[in-house]
């Protein structure tokens, strides 16, 4: 019986080759990544994010402790942007590095502990996860917090299994890191930590090491205490009011939509829901074996445990008090719902395995093209940019009527030279005026213009981000009479 379930099992190339693919893997995905950073389109977030890596260590702790996110991504930032320039494509990179390292923990950690099925099954399936490619590119903490939370849970492992002290040391700065990164990725490594408490406490062998975690725990918890004033001033401040709408059912619902859903295909939801529960079962049986595999499967469903309690606590205490729960903030325990899903699915029949295999590359190819899409194609910004590249004159000033772009538009335009449609002063020295003009917004009106006798002149219809407008085309001089040329 046992030589005809290995028959059925699937099994990577002998040798050196188990080595080329899943580092090749690795490769793979981060040459994808890389592929989506030569373009200058940011959203509302990355600007702010850039903004920031302007401003001096001591203001950035200002800043962010006004905001609702901890200050280590906006370190990281100024650091890159001191060492290496204030590119876009600067900062891009350092989102993109923590994406590949943790692959790299695929090919390494998780393949050392879990075999390599798990590593290139682990590899895949976090490339192609729709919610990853996007992070893997964008100006935010995302990336880190997942690398970090990612190699906290794997820390956590092989505390339970061999207890080094360097093991201990990885999860202390892992988790300390994840909580100076974003606060739904503190949440996640607090899981984690009080899952290995109880790991370690119901097993008689391994209570010995509770010492350590206590030692340990108080150690991280000292590392965050110069945070703490911060946090609890943001924490009270989002009680105060948040602009999180309210959670409902529909709600809930959109969060697996924007973890496993394709804008194309969203129904891959579903099919990554069953993988998920075929991945649960299959855990279950190896917990059920006990020995190695049982240890693994309970690992494997621990794993889960921690996207699943991080996303609960966070829409419980929207309900119970202020919506503070996005989408996104589950983002940084992906990591382990993919370990999870490929230790549960490692053991499957080869016909099963491979078309697990193929529909997660299918799902990778249609998210990589709507990603490539969104950061090349999807906006008018590219066009918007060249046209004021070769048209904005030294004098020339550019007046807007959606007033709460101001934030975005500083970023592609001189702020001394850029003014709201309502507070700019028209009889002031300039060569030419852009206006852009988004609609249903306040206009030029004749009160305002008529008597600086400027003429409008439509150029054409432009966009930055998801905002499009009509750019018109403001000069100074009396309009000709009739019948003048």
């Amino acid at each position: 019986m046992q030589t005809e379930v290995k028959k059925k099992s699937w099994h990577l190339p002998d040798g050196k080759q188990k080595g080329i693919l899943i580092w090749g893997s690795v490769i793979f995905f981060t040459l994808l990544y890389l592929s989506l950073i030569f373009n200058n389109n940011v959203w509302t977030d990355e600007i702010f994010s850039m903004n920031l890596f302007k401003e001096g260590f001591g203001e950035i702790v200002s800043e962010t402790a006004k905001d609702v996110h901890p200050p280590l991504y906006y370190f990281l930032g100024r650091l890159f942007r001191l060492l290496f320039g204030e590119s876009l494509q600067v900062q891009k990179v350092l989102t993109l590095i923590p994406m590949s390292l943790t692959l790299v923990l695929g090919a390494t950690k998780v393949r050392k502990y879990f075999g390599d099925r798990t590593s290139i099954l682990f590899i895949i399936l976090l490339g192609c996860i729709p919610c990853s490619m996007v992070y893997a590119v964008q100006v935010r903490m995302y990336s880190w917090a997942l690398f970090c939370v990612t190699a906290c849970g794997l820390a956590a492992w092989e505390i339970y299994v061999n207890d080094r002290w360097s093991c201990w040391i990885w999860l202390t700065v892992t988790a300390v890191a994840a909580a100076y990164l974003h606060y739904f990725a503190f949440a996640s490594v607090i899981i984690i930590n009080g899952l290995l408490f109880l790991a370690l406490l119901f097993s008689r062998e391994k209570r010995k090491k509770l010492g350590k975690w206590v030692l340990f725990s108080l150690l991280m918890t000292t590392l965050y205490l110069p945070w703490m004033p911060y946090f609890y001033e943001q924490v009270t401040r989002v009680e105060a009011g948040y602009w999180i709408p309210p959670i409902t059912g529909e709600t809930v619902w959109s969060y697996f939509l924007w973890a496993f859903g394709l804008a194309p295909v969203p129904q891959t939801t579903y099919v990554f829901l069953v993988i998920s529960l075929l991945a649960g079962i299959s855990c279950l049986v190896s917990v059920k074996k006990g020995g190695e595999e049982g240890k693994a499967g309970v690992f494997a469903l621990l794993c889960m445990a921690v996207p699943t309690l991080t996303a609960g606590g966070g829409i419980l205490l929207s309900l119970l008090k202020q919506p503070i729960y996005r989408d996104q903030y589950v983002f940084p325990a992906m990591g382990l719902f993919c370990l999870f899903t490929a230790i549960g699915c490692r053991r499957f029949r080869k016909e099963i395995a491979a078309l697990f295999l193929v529909f997660f590359l299918a799902v990778g190819a249609i998210s990589y093209r709507d990603n490539y899409r969104a950061e090349y194609k999807a906006t008018l910004t590219a066009q918007t940019e060249e046209f004021f590249t070769e048209n904005l004159g030294e004098r020339d000033l550019v007046v807007y009527n959606y007033q709460a772009y101001y934030f975005n538009y500083k970023y592609y335009f001189p702020e001394e030279r850029l003014f709201y449609v309502r507070d700019v002063d028209l009889s002031r020295d300039f060569d030419r005026i852009w206006f852009l003009d988004t609609e249903m917004e306040w206009d030029f009106v004749p009160d305002q213009i008529i008597p600086y006798q400027l003429q409008i002149e439509y150029v054409g219809h432009y966009g930055i981000e998801d905002n499009e407008f009509d750019l018109y085309q403001v000069t100074k001089g009396a309009a000709p009479e009739a019948g003048e040329p």
